[in-house]
């Protein structure tokens, strides 16, 4: 297996960097009068304000007229995202002598934690904050000569999916260009934590079946359906069952067949069934093509929220999908294949000829025109529509009651863009109104971090009661949490499921000082305190966790019909029981998470119009596209692989 030396540092810069630039200490307001900057007390001061995961601190250093280096000490922001801003925040205000600088697209929380950090060492310097926030920033990004490439394949957007596409097709000799509209590569990748579904029942073999996921099974084979590739994948699930029996196995069961039943009733029989078999059956291989790419895959795997079986794999070195990012751009550059990425280009129309996609139009950020023609086509991998407020409205199908109102954990870039330069060519779309909530989300921002624990960990309401089954699907757990008082939950762990490093790092990456320092989560040492810090009952909360112990020592669960007390990616060798102090809890809301609808697309992820038939030239992968109702990084990776070689006529 190839080295993984860069993964962890590619898409995280050292707690370390500096900027230092000298600028001039004058510029012009909008009202024409010149602004000085003003007098310092020169010397160094140190500042922090609250970013995406916790503080962040900056050190500026001033002369008596000019703000000389900014340095970002300390920060806990999510790798890749936070790039860009850290990268371009501290020179923009230098280079201007201003605090007037937009945010970064994409990265906002982080943006305004280092300009309200440098804020603050501005007022403790002696200067006037609110001056420099009127001064005006110079026009350093005006639009350059228009810009017109080809390579044999394009590739918008650069994501899992996208770039997992360009590996592919460099894979059978293409040239590669892809664009991406963020300052940052990664989409919504980088944004996840980690988790590959895997139809592997050799692995999945390593846990034992429970009464309860037996019940599921026999469940799921007796639902009724009029789809008759979904009775003949219920057959061949009973002759399993049936021969499993007989045999007198006691390992957790799976198949092709059975995970795609699951999928099929899991995701309200919504699914292109020959689009979800079709995926479940490349889960494995392109699993296995990853850990060729370098993907240092755990051997185990185990629950994920919203799953009731243990087929998700990670990374055994790192969580997060920043991995699953730095292993595409690391084979790039060792094989040295031709694709090259550019960002801050925003694609805008699909170029067509006799019929043909043959390149792509955008806009760079500072006004520059790209012309990008493909010899071989295009692939839209721009991802989904959650946060597009107008689209969700336009598309609901009124499975969720006011979509106005939900906050989203989505990449914020992810407004249907794609989506819409094919319907202008005349693609077909399906399943548009079909919008996923994920339960476990900050109340105050959507975010899916910062976070404590893991989805599959125990819920109780402002009442102190446990008010679902936490395997249940992602609608299910929605719909729940949205019911209760303020539509609001608290996720309970203890000491040996909060996913807490030995270092004080959680699994979403962040300090748990942090997350205590900024309320998002509270810890105590009797169950009773926690109780008293989240605002519910303390004698219904101690039921309610006694309650709850009991069903994960017995595995029988008679509130709520939990099916498996097992190890999730937080805890993978132990279970949710809260026996242990320290205890922690953490508030959490549903938000928009994934729009399943989308481009038509057969199996080999070529795009389909109207009309009924492949667009010549044009392919789609990941959250882009609809049919198969189960996204996530087992979409974009499957494919994205699929398109990059179709793309090539393979």
């Amino acid at each position: 297996m190839k080295s993984l030396r860069r993964k962890i540092l590619l898409f995280g810069l050292t707690a370390m960097m500096s900027v230092s630039l000298v600028a001039c200490g004058s510029k012009e307001e909008s009202t024409g009068e010149t602004y000085t900057a003003g007098t310092y007390t020169a010397g160094t001061y140190t500042a922090t304000a609250k970013g995406n995961n916790g503080d962040v601190t900056v050190e500026v250093t001033f002369d008596s007229d000019t703000i000389k280096s900014i340095e970002i000490k300390e920060h806990g922001e999510t790798p890749g995202i936070s790039d860009a801003p850290i990268a371009k925040i501290p020179e923009s205000i230098i280079a201007n002598q201003s605090l007037k600088i937009d945010a970064i697209t994409g990265a906002t929380n982080t943006s305004n934690a280092i300009l309200n950090a440098v804020a603050d060492a501005v007022n403790q310097a002696g200067g006037d904050v609110e001056a420099l926030k009127n001064a005006e920033v110079a026009d350093n990004e005006a639009a350059g000569e228009a810009v017109v490439k080809e390579a044999d394949v394009i590739v918008v957007g650069a994501g899992g999916a996208g770039l997992a596409a360009a590996v592919s097709a460099a894979e059978e000799g293409a040239s590669v260009i892809v664009i991406e509209k963020n300052a940052y590569i990664g989409g919504n990748t980088v944004r996840t934590g980690g988790g590959y579904a895997s139809c592997d029942p050799e692995a999945i073999s390593i846990h034992e079946m429970t009464d309860g996921q037996m019940a599921e099974i026999e469940g799921l084979i007796a639902r009724e359906t009029d789809n008759e590739v979904v009775k003949s994948w219920q057959k061949k699930v009973a002759e399993d069952i049936e021969a499993y029996k007989a045999e007198g196995k006691t390992q957790v069961y799976d198949s092709l067949e059975y995970m795609s039943l699951q999928y099929f009733f899991r995701f309200s029989q919504a699914a292109d069934p020959e689009l979800l078999y079709d995926l479940v059956s490349k889960s494995k291989p392109t699993k296995e093509w990853l850990g060729e790419l370098g993907f240092d895959w755990t051997d185990s795997p185990s629950l994920l929220l919203g799953d009731t079986w243990p087929r998700w794999f990670s990374s055994v070195s790192a969580h997060g999908g920043n991995l699953f990012v730095s292993v595409f751009t690391d084979e790039i550059e060792e094989k040295n294949y031709n694709v090259e990425i550019i960002k801050e280009v925003r694609a805008s129309e699909l170029l067509t000829a006799d019929g043909k996609v043959v390149g792509v139009k955008g806009t760079a950020s500072d006004g520059t025109e790209y012309t990008l023609n493909a010899n071989k086509g295009v692939v839209l991998a721009t991802g989904g529509f959650s946060a597009n407020k107008e689209m969700l409205i336009e598309y609901s199908d009124g499975r969720w009651a006011d979509v106005s109102k939900l906050q989203t954990d989505n990449d914020p870039a992810m407004v249907g863009d794609g989506i819409k330069m094919a319907l202008e060519i005349g693609a077909d779309v399906v399943d548009m109104g079909h919008l996923q909530l994920v339960p476990t989300c900050d109340p105050k921002t959507g975010d899916a971090y910062p976070f404590i624990g893991t989805g599959t960990n125990l819920y109780v309401n402002k009442e102190g009661k446990r008010f679902v089954n936490e395997l249940s699907d992602r609608d299910t757990l929605s719909n729940a949490a949205l019911a209760q008082t303020d539509g609001i939950f608290y996720m309970v762990c203890d000491k040996n499921n909060a996913g807490i490093g030995e270092d004080g790092i959680t699994y979403g990456g962040q300090n748990i000082q942090d997350l205590l320092d900024a309320d998002i989560v509270v810890r105590a040492d009797t169950l009773e305190e926690l109780a008293e810090l989240i605002g519910v009952d303390s004698a219904t909360f101690v039921e309610t966790i006694e309650k709850f112990n009991e069903a994960v020592k017995t595995g029988v669960d008679p509130e709520f019909n939990r099916a498996s007390f097992g190890g999730d990616f937080i805890n993978p060798d132990g279970n949710p029981g809260i026996f242990e102090a320290p205890f922690y809890a953490g508030a959490r809301t549903p938000s928009a998470h994934i729009t399943k609808g989308g481009l038509k697309v057969n199996t080999s992820a070529e795009v389909i119009g109207t009309d009924g038939n492949a667009i010549p030239g044009l392919c789609a992968a990941g959250e882009v596209t609809g049919g198969r109702t189960v996204a996530g990084l087992l979409e974009a990776m499957t494919s994205g692989r699929t398109a990059g070689k179709t793309i090539m006529g393979k």
